[in-house]
């Protein structure tokens, strides 16, 4: 939870409530505020007084992991019967409690700065331990004047095209990590059109190399075909795209005489796999004086020297 400090009012909705001692003291179980509409959709506060833990836990001091009790606030999306099936509300959520003593406003957000989706399984956000309920009754904290406090929302709700705004993470895996090779044994009796390397893992990305023995597409008959694609691309979540700045080798029994080729590529749902139709002749791989097929052994690798995530702010 991050908490900050400011001057001006909730835009959207305060609740007052007189008498809050009372309401303790009587382990009020919970408060719901009157519907106010915020971005196009209604909402309310809930407030527990003593305490409220969704998981079962005991808030109110009756055992030592949560002793001293807590005050849970909590915004509900309200009169959804109408809304269509599947829907979904993005929105920036904001809790206020008023300090007297300063005049001004302690803000409540979630510390990362995500973003909440409300949806038919989700129409209650918030905090169980917004303030412990020893700090707020001390006169210092500036929250109880007279036995008054006030408790107050901002809701604004995310346009559906800001919803795609996306975090990019770039890194570089460390060398020791980065590479993965892969000898193909008797490569000379291979009969498949297409063979796949076991999965490996660099990052937290799941790869494989994809080699046409006889080539693909344009090459097909000429050429070999070579291919870093994204191990089981169709079950990855809904717009997952990664990058990757990758070195290609065919392996010959003179370092020197490798053939490596490098690019890069954004891996997606469209395009999962990425390298080159035509990535060494077949006259040229099968010519022994290249000594790429030693004892009819095919060896390619791959070296990933920089990769990037994008995710989504939420």
């Amino acid at each position: 939870m991050f908490i900050s400090y400011r001057k001006h009012e909730p835009a959207h909705y305060m609740l007052k409530v007189e008498s809050f001692s009372i309401l303790s003291e009587a382990e009020t179980w919970k408060i719901e505020s009157d519907v106010f509409e915020a971005g196009g959709h209604k909402w309310r506060l809930d407030l527990y007084p003593n305490g409220n833990d969704p998981n079962g836990n005991d808030l109110n001091g009756n055992d030592e992991e949560n002793e001293g009790s807590y005050i849970s606030l909590y915004v509900v999306i309200c009169d959804t019967e109408g809304y269509s099936n599947g829907w979904e509300v993005c929105v920036d959520v904001c809790f206020f409690v008023y300090d007297h003593l300063h005049d001004n406003y302690a803000t409540f957000q979630d510390a990362n700065g995500h973003r909440t989706r409300f949806h038919e399984n989700k129409t209650t956000w918030g905090f169980d331990k917004l303030i412990s309920l020893e700090s707020f009754m001390e006169g210092k904290s500036g929250y109880l004047f007279k036995d008054s406090c006030v408790f107050g929302a901002e809701v604004f709700v995310v346009p559906e095209f800001t919803q795609l705004d996306r975090c990019l993470t770039m890194t570089k895996p460390p060398t020791t990590m980065n590479s993965y090779t892969w000898t193909i044994n008797t490569f000379s009796s291979v009969t498949d059109d297409v063979l796949y390397s076991d999965v490996f893992k660099v990052g937290k990305v799941k790869w494989k190399l994809i080699l046409y023995p006889e080539g693909n597409i344009l090459c097909k008959g000429t050429h070999l075909s070579l291919y870093l694609g994204v191990h089981d691309a169709a079950s990855l979540t809904e717009g997952w795209k990664v990058y990757a700045k990758f070195k290609l080798r065919l392996l010959s029994l003179d370092i020197e005489d490798d053939i490596e080729i490098e690019t890069d590529a954004w891996f997606c749902n469209s395009v999962n796999d990425w390298g080159f139709h035509g990535f060494i002749p077949l006259c040229q791989l099968y010519d022994s004086e290249n000594d790429f097929l030693m004892n009819d052994n095919l060896t390619v690798e791959v070296e990933i020297e920089v990769m990037g995530t994008l995710r989504y702010f939420l």
